[in-house]
């Protein structure tokens, strides 16, 4: 079924719905018994009032088109006279009139497209959030692989929560980060955007509102849409969240939730302050609001000593911890963990096993024997020097060809510049012009609540390209951006001496 309606014209509105489905089904487009979408429905669908349909399906019944049964819903007759010859209905189904209301809430920014410009050679892809290929530990990989497929231990069965000593492993692992947790209070996870998931599917209910930091991970954002949630945003400066904003939220709304990435945040690189990380576990005690911290990061610090997670200062078991392994050792293990009161592991697993019953089995024994090796803190020592010269490089690049008017932090860790364009160069057209010239950015647009403030930003990964391709990227990047912005300023004095000021 196929329906376009034209406001300007004279026909009512029911009347040009009521003709084209009439159309369709005399001339067997729509088949005999087809089930229409309810009044709501099709209303919905087509940005009309209800009564509208109501009104044209009540016509198409007086017709003999169409015809109610209870169980059925609203299906299709077709009179004897106008029943072209038998054939097969080919068409699919209509999705748009399928899809659930928990759908209606899903953000329709797609991560994929840019996975995929990050596996084409010829394009130089600052856009995705990857590991560089080089720096995946390939030769301890085999080694590990080749004794677990000489054993039976590849064919255990994994519990819901994964394998007891990779929990035992990454228990000790967090005691380094000052975190002090037993294996029945981490849960391994396929990559830590689960963990957001399983949080969300436990706490959130339509209608709640959840705390962010703005920008934010624009997959949490998501996550939090489509589960109905009103989303209040803290702005950041470059000490983390405004925890004075935050209070006044606080107070008022009484969220359900606190999401915040407190160390070398994505995508803005910034860490919070200690001072407004003791703040933020005040007021989370305070007023009886868990923090899901995401922490991806922490271990990539170029600059200095790597910052203790906020889990290490929780005194009170307020603090939901997420890491991954994905930007660590490798992006295709696929393999997160979470660390949290061994009541609330236990209720989430229950959710868990309903829709993913345990992470790779096979990732989860290869990650286990590499902590265990004593090669995981060599790999962390050597990923920490490869990206910090890619961050160098990277900026070097920006300074040599930077137009007025661009911006971006220096970041003492992690994987991005969160950069400021000059104004009146929109990231939207910049991210399609640059992927023309053979260079993927991701917008801000994604991380922000307001479109409007995520279009005066980019954010910009020096960890996936060559680093000898870093520079020609930002070249080419840079050239682009001074050709959108003389073109805004041409657009801005045109406009004057049309319009002078009088």
């Amino acid at each position: 079924m196929n329906i376009h309606i034209d406001k300007s014209r004279k026909i009512p509105l029911y009347r040009q719905i009521a003709e084209q489905i009439q159309s369709q089904i005399t001339s067997g487009e729509i088949p005999q018994g087809f089930r229409f979408p309810s009044e709501r429905q099709l209303a919905d669908a087509l940005g009309v009032n209800r009564t509208t349909i109501l009104n044209a399906y009540k016509e198409l019944k007086a017709d003999g088109l169409m015809d109610s049964h209870v169980g059925r819903g609203t299906i299709a007759v077709r009179p004897e006279r106008s029943r072209p010859e038998k054939h097969p209905y080919s068409r699919e189904p209509m999705w748009e009139y399928l899809f659930s209301d928990y759908m209606k809430h899903h953000d329709t920014f797609d991560v994929n497209k840019y996975l995929e410009i990050a596996n084409q050679k010829d394009v130089i892809s600052f856009a995705a959030g990857i590991a560089s290929v080089d720096t995946i530990p390939a030769q301890a990989f085999e080694g590990i692989e080749n004794e677990l497929m000489a054993s039976r231990e590849r064919l255990l069965v994994s519990p819901v929560s994964g394998f007891y000593s990779l929990r035992k492993a990454i228990s000790s692992f967090m005691q380094k980060r000052s975190c002090f947790c037993q294996p029945s209070e981490v849960m391994i996870l396929s990559g830590s955007q689960q963990g957001i998931d399983l949080i969300t599917r436990a706490f959130i209910n339509p209608g709640d509102v959840v705390v962010i930091e703005e920008p934010s991970f624009f997959p949490a954002i998501q996550s939090f849409r489509l589960a109905g949630a009103k989303i209040m945003a803290v702005p950041m400066d470059g000490e983390g969240m405004d925890v004075g904003i935050l209070e006044q939220l606080l107070s008022r709304y009484q969220p359900k939730l606190i999401y915040t990435m407190p160390v070398f945040h994505n995508p803005c690189g910034v860490s919070m302050s200690m001072d407004r990380r003791i703040r933020l576990l005040e007021l989370a005690g305070q007023y009886g609001i868990p923090i899901l911290e995401d922490d991806p990061y922490s271990e990539l610090s170029y600059e200095a000593r790597a910052m203790s997670p906020l889990k290490s200062m929780d005194q009170n078991g307020h603090v939901i911890y997420l890491s991954t392994f994905s930007k660590t050792i490798s992006p295709g293990l696929r393999l997160g963990w979470m660390c949290a009161s061994k009541k609330l592991i236990s209720q989430l697993s229950g959710i868990r096993q309903l829709t993913d019953l345990h992470s790779s089995c096979i990732s989860q024994q290869i990650v286990e024997r590499f902590m265990n090796s004593g090669e995981m803190e060599h790999h962390l020592a050597f990923i920490r020097r490869e990206y910090q010269e890619r961050r160098d490089i990277m900026i070097e690049a920006l300074n040599r060809y930077a137009p007025p008017g661009l911006s971006w932090n220096r970041p003492e860790g992690g994987y991005y510049l969160w950069c400021r364009l000059p104004e009146g160069v929109t990231a939207s057209e910049l991210t399609a012009k640059a992927a023309a010239g053979g260079v993927a950015v991701l917008p801000g647009v994604p991380a922000c609540l307001s479109p409007q403030k995520g279009e005066g930003h980019i954010r910009l990964n020096y960890t996936y390209p060559p680093k000898d391709r870093i520079a020609d990227g930002i070249g080419i990047l840079c050239s682009l951006i001074r050709q959108l912005s003389s073109a805004h300023r041409d657009e801005e004095a045109l406009t004057a001496e049309i319009n002078p000021i009088l």
